[in-house]
C-alpha cells in the first residue's frame, strides 16, 4: 500500500462541537474529573506505598509471525493500550509505549511492571500510529521519536496533540475532532467520542482532546476505545458506525472509584460497553503493565472475565498476554446477526 502523506478531514453529518468551552474540552453531560489539588492527599498516599504484583503474563513477541501478511486481521497486545493492528497491506500502532516509565522523569513515577515484548526497531512495518490523548502512559516521546525515525508513518491524533509531536521533532501529522474522520481507497479511520481528560503538565489541562479510534477496511473493523469511562457513545458507536468485528476495551485503573470513575472504565462498565458495541470479540486492554491506581495489576482481568461470564460473554472475550497475538479469520466465529 502506498503511504498517505497527507489526509484531508472529513466531518460526519452528526458532528458537533458541543465539547469545546472556554475552558477546554469537556465530556459533555458528564462532571469534570477530579483536579490535581482533589486527588493530592490520595496520591501522597500512593507515593509512600510499597506494593508488591503478580507478575502479568508475558511473552516476546513472533516476529517471524509479524512479518507474515494475516488473512484479515492481527491484532499483538504490546501492553497497556499499546497495540500492534495488522490488517492485509496495512500496519497501525495504537498508543504505543515502549519506554521503562511513564514519566517526565526517568527517575520516578509509574515503571513497567513486564518489559516490551518487541522494541520499536523490530516492527516489520508502521503505517499509521494513532494517538488517543496525551498522558504519559499513552503518549511516549522517546517510543515516538523512534517510530517517526524508523517507518516515517502517519501520526493521527485528537485535536491540539499535533503541536506536541511537532515539537518533538515529528511530522506527518494529522489532528481530528470527535465525529470527523480521514478516508483513502483502502479504509476509513474515524475519531470517535471518549471520556476522559488530559494533561502533561500544571497549566495544560484539558487543552488538548482525547478520543477512541474506529478502522474499518474491506477486511475488517475494528474500535480502539482508547482511554475512557462509561458512557453513551460506545451505543452511539455502533448506532453510526455499526458494530466493529473487534473492540479493544481498557479495563484497568478503576480505583478508587470517586476519583476514577469519570476518566475509566471498571471491567463490569468494559463488558456493558462491549455490550453496547454488538461486538463479537474484545480484547482487554490497559491493564497489567503500570500500577497506577489501587487496584492489584492482575484484578482487571479476572473481574472481566467473571463480568464476561455473568452476561454470558465469556467467548467473545480474548485474554492476551503482553506480546501474544490474535486473528480474526476470515469466517468469524460467534458472530451476531446484525
Amino acid at each position: 500500500m502506498a503511504r498517505t502523506r497527507s489526509f484531508t478531514v472529513h466531518t460526519a453529518p452528526w458532528y458537533s462541537q458541543q465539547h469545546h468551552t472556554p475552558e477546554g474540552f469537556r465530556s459533555p453531560g458528564v462532571s469534570p474529573s477530579k483536579s490535581l489539588l482533589d486527588v493530592a492527599p490520595w496520591l501522597l498516599r500512593r507515593a509512600v506505598q510499597t506494593r508488591t504484583h503478580q507478575q502479568t503474563p508475558f511473552q516476546r513477541a513472533d516476529v517471524s509471525l509479524l512479518r507474515t501478511p494475516p488473512e484479515r486481521l492481527r491484532v499483538t497486545w504490546l501492553g497497556h493500550a499499546s497495540l500492534y493492528v495488522q490488517l492485509p497491506g496495512l500496519a497501525v500502532l495504537t498508543d504505543p509505549m515502549l519506554s521503562e516509565r511513564a514519566s517526565p522523569l526517568p527517575f520516578a513515577g509509574p515503571a513497567r511492571h513486564v518489559p516490551p515484548p518487541i522494541r520499536a526497531h523490530e516492527l516489520p512495518s508502521v503505517d499509521l500510529v494513532v494517538l488517543s490523548h496525551n498522558h504519559y502512559d499513552h503518549c511516549d516521546r522517546t517510543t515516538l521519536r523512534q517510530l517517526h525515525q524508523q517507518f516515517i508513518p502517519e501520526f493521527l491524533t485528537p485535536l491540539g496533540l499535533g503541536r506536541v509531536l511537532k515539537d518533538w521533532g515529528i511530522d506527518h501529522i494529522t489532528e481530528l475532532d470527535w465525529n470527523q474522520y480521514v478516508a483513502t481507497d483502502a479504509y476509513r479511520l474515524h475519531c470517535t467520542p471518549a471520556r476522559h481528560a488530559t494533561g502533561r503538565g500544571l497549566r495544560d489541562r484539558n487543552q488538548t482532546l482525547w478520543a477512541g479510534w474506529y478502522l474499518t477496511t474491506d477486511e475488517a473493523r475494528f474500535f480502539f476505545a482508547g482511554d475512557t469511562g462509561y458512557g453513551e457513545h460506545f451505543a452511539q458507536v455502533r448506532e453510526r458506525l455499526g458494530s466493529p468485528d473487534v473492540a479493544a476495551l481498557p479495563i484497568g485503573a478503576y480505583r478508587p472509584r470517586e476519583i476514577m470513575k469519570a476518566v475509566h472504565m471498571n471491567p463490569a462498565e468494559a463488558m456493558q460497553a462491549l455490550q453496547d458495541l454488538q461486538a463479537p470479540h474484545m480484547i482487554p486492554i490497559h491493564w497489567g503493565t503500570f500500577d497506577l491506581t489501587d487496584e492489584p495489576l492482575s484484578e482487571p482481568i479476572e473481574k472481566a472475565k467473571d463480568a464476561a461470564r455473568r452476561k454470558g460473554m465469556a467467548r467473545a472475550l480474548h485474554t492476551l498476554d503482553v506480546g501474544e497475538s490474535w486473528e480474526l479469520r476470515t469466517v468469524p466465529v460467534d458472530a451476531p446477526n446484525r
